[in-house]
């Protein structure tokens, strides 16, 4: 059975979308042909000029999980981003890119490891990078072991070993996820979100290849010019993207002081942030110097990583 539109769903999907046409079709139908239906499906267009908002019209008015929303001006992919998670409800939350494919039994399965382990933040399962068509992937080979104990041990071991963010497309629960500040608009902002999460739980591995992400130069900023990416976070800016590593590393800082830790734990942790900038003291000194746009990949660089 159908979760109603008025009942509270236990898995809240969000999706933004921006200029989605080519894409998003098959990104709902896979969605809404999962194994597990209990959810609701929040989409944010931001603004689109093509014919998304058309299609996403006519999904919603097929499906009652469905509710559609449309920015009256293209507010950024990051602000889009932390729209769909404040209108969530239910208990666990999943964002969905627009030109992404989950397989059959992603929500399911995902939503079982938290329902018995509550101590987790997020389940994720193994992804595969595609560009065009899921049948051209290959599988990204990444081993996060987040079973730390201490919060302290959780958030540096992300900081330290998260390179392609595959696992922010996992389903999170959502009580954690309100704890932190999610996505801020610079660069690398979602990896920084990710440690911040795992102050607040664990993250678990479901081990299949449940996820299909493209790689191409349209959904990855990492493929994309300095422009284009500047105008993916901040459509109404012209300025240079400044100080984009300082940013990173004052969004620890945060994170760890606006956490539940102790004091004593909050000095360990700030120490372990300030050693983290020593290592990376080049970058941090070319951000004062000029601005250098980032170096734009390919799927082939990804699967050095």
């Amino acid at each position: 059975m159908l979760c109603m539109i008025n009942e509270t769903p236990l898995l809240s999907i969000g999706m933004p979308a921006y200029n989605s046409e080519k894409d998003i079709c098959a990104s709902l139908d896979a969605i809404l042909d999962q194994s597990f239906d209990d959810f609701e499906l929040i989409i944010s267009d931001n603004a689109s000029t093509d014919g998304t908002q058309a299609i996403c019209e006519t999904y919603a008015a097929k499906d009652s999980r469905i509710r559609y929303i449309r920015n009256k001006a293209n507010v950024g992919a990051s602000d889009n981003y932390n729209r769909v998670f404040t209108a969530a409800r239910g208990k666990y939350f999943k964002w969905a890119s627009s030109n992404d494919i989950c397989a059959p039994t992603f929500f399911e399965k995902c939503v079982d490891v938290l329902e018995n382990n509550s101590d987790a933040a997020l389940a994720f399962p193994r992804t595969r990078l595609y560009a065009n068509s899921t049948d051209n992937y290959f599988d990204y080979e990444e081993s996060l072991n987040t079973s730390q104990e201490r919060p302290i041990e959780r958030m540096l071991y992300v900081m330290d070993n998260l390179r392609l963010n595959n696992i922010m497309n996992g389903i999170f629960r959502s009580d954690a996820l309100k704890q932190s500040q999610l996505i801020i608009p610079f660069l690398a902002s979602d990896n920084c979100l990710m440690a911040e999460v795992a102050l607040y739980g664990s993250f678990l591995e479901v081990p299949e290849f449940l996820f299909y992400r493209q790689m191409d130069e349209e959904s990855s900023t990492s493929m994309q010019g300095e422009d284009a990416v500047r105008e993916h976070y901040n459509p109404n800016s012209k300025k240079p993207m400044r100080f984009q590593n300082w940013r990173g590393f004052i969004f620890y800082f945060v994170a760890c002081h606006r956490s539940h830790l102790s004091i004593n734990s909050k000095i360990s942790l700030d120490l372990e942030i300030a050693r983290r900038m020593v290592w990376k003291k080049e970058g941090l000194i070319r951000d004062f110097l000029f601005w250098k746009p980032h170096q734009t990949q390919t799927v082939t660089d990804w699967k050095a990583l």
